[in-house]
């Protein structure tokens, strides 16, 4: 077993970290992924039912983390969008999806996810299969 294998991401900040700041790792894990997002701000981004599904966990489970690690996702990519831009994201999933996207014509505040935050939180995530297979793949990218 490899150096990179031993490294266990939900326990080390700074780990996460350097796998985060290797542009070229999350370039690499981003295609691999596949993950499908919302083209806002000239990036990708995923709003936390997006997430929530992706990893097969409730959005409780999400928030739950967002709670315990904001500072670090938000290092990473993760915001709430009020005002203007959240009205410009409204209107960008009302142009991709249509009807679909009712829930949000309520909503004044709504975070997003880049795929930063997201690797970030995949990173932290101990209840799901989906996370802990992404962080394989991750470690093993580098």
């Amino acid at each position: 077993m490899g150096e990179n294998e031993k490294k266990d991401l939900p326990a080390s900040q700074i780990d996460r970290q350097n796998i985060l700041n290797n542009p070229y790792a999350v370039r690499e894990i981003e295609k691999a992924a596949k993950i499908q997002s919302i083209p806002f701000e000239g990036k990708g981004v995923m709003i936390k039912e997006q997430v929530a599904s992706f990893f097969e966990v409730t959005s409780r489970t999400i928030e739950n983390y967002i709670e315990q690690y904001g500072d670090e996702l938000r290092n990473n990519g993760y915001e709430v969008l009020r005002g203007k831009r959240l009205k410009d994201l409204k209107l960008t999933l009302k142009a991709a999806f249509g009807s679909e996207t009712d829930f949000a014509t309520k909503t004044t505040v709504l975070g997003i996810f880049d795929f930063r935050a997201f690797l970030n939180l995949a990173m932290l995530l101990t209840e799901s299969k989906r996370a802990r297979l992404l962080r394989q793949e991750d470690v093993k990218s580098l």
